[in-house]
């Protein structure tokens, strides 16, 4: 492109997979708007309900499929980045130094368990 000069996009390109199914493509565009950190229970039960339904849009529900495993994976794999980052702030405290006596305890606690 040269400077000034102005770019045209194609309105009949979509960025959405083609998914025939109205129900399925419903619940894919509501899983691809909601935040991934926490799923809503309508969400998950939306696509759990589309992922059960016999339909002939086998390829839209694979597409859902995997787009439903990504964000139940992104949701679990957040809580546990969550957890590790506040175990850390209880270890290092307010004052940015390790906290040598926290760790030996976090230690402990974990083998006891």
């Amino acid at each position: 492109m040269s400077l000034g000069s102005s770019r045209f996009f194609s309105e009949d390109v979509t960025h959405f997979p083609d998914i025939k199914d109205p129900e399925i493509l419903n619940v894919f565009k509501d899983l691809m708007a909601t935040n991934w950190d926490e799923l809503p229970n309508a969400v998950v039960s939306d696509a759990k309900k589309a992922l059960s339904k016999n339909t002939d849009d086998k390829a839209g529900q694979d597409i859902l499929k995997n787009v439903f495993r990504a964000a139940e994976a992104v949701e679990e794999f957040g809580g546990k980045i969550m957890s590790l980052k506040m175990e850390l702030d209880d270890i290092i405290g307010l004052s940015g130094e390790v906290n040598f006596y926290g760790i030996f305890m976090t230690s402990c606690f974990q083998l006891s368990q």
